[in-house]
């Protein structure tokens, strides 16, 4: 009987033991991977050790006079076609892969105005402004 009894708690003890000396279902690479650096969860820095660089966000850059239309497949871009040429712009890029026009308005003035247009076209999903990316920009660092 005490045999039973000093064999159960040991199990239990043991079981006990494993789950607090941290056994889990992550693998030791996950663990790992789990403690690389990033921007959004850099370490702690050791005292007297200067913290990670991080980017400094620029802000949004768009395009003076160009949008960004996605249509649906479905109906297909045949409706978005004849808004363009009745709107009195012009096509830039067809972005096949994507079902999206790149569309130049004729009057920058009027970018709102012409949002508002083409998102009542039929078959329109979006209409979005062209943001611009600079890959050769210097990036500032700060601490």
């Amino acid at each position: 009987m005490k045999t039973r009894i000093f064999i159960s708690f040991v199990s239990g003890l043991s079981a006990a033991i494993l789950v607090l000396t941290g056994c889990s279902t992550m693998s030791r690479t996950e663990k790992q991977l789990a403690k690389v650096d990033s921007y959004d969860a850099p370490d702690i820095p050791a005292p007297g050790m200067a913290p990670p660089l991080r980017p400094v966000d620029s802000g949004l850059e768009y395009s003076s006079d160009v949008v960004v239309v996605s249509y649906d497949i479905e109906i297909g871009k045949d409706p978005l076609l004849k808004a363009i040429r009745k709107y009195g712009a012009s096509i830039i890029y067809d972005y096949r892969i994507v079902n999206a026009i790149a569309i130049r308005i004729p009057d920058p003035s009027k970018m709102q105005e012409a949002i508002v247009y083409f998102e009542k076209v039929k078959g329109v999903l979006q209409v979005s402004r062209d943001r611009v990316n600079y890959l050769d920009r210097r990036v500032t660092l700060e601490y």
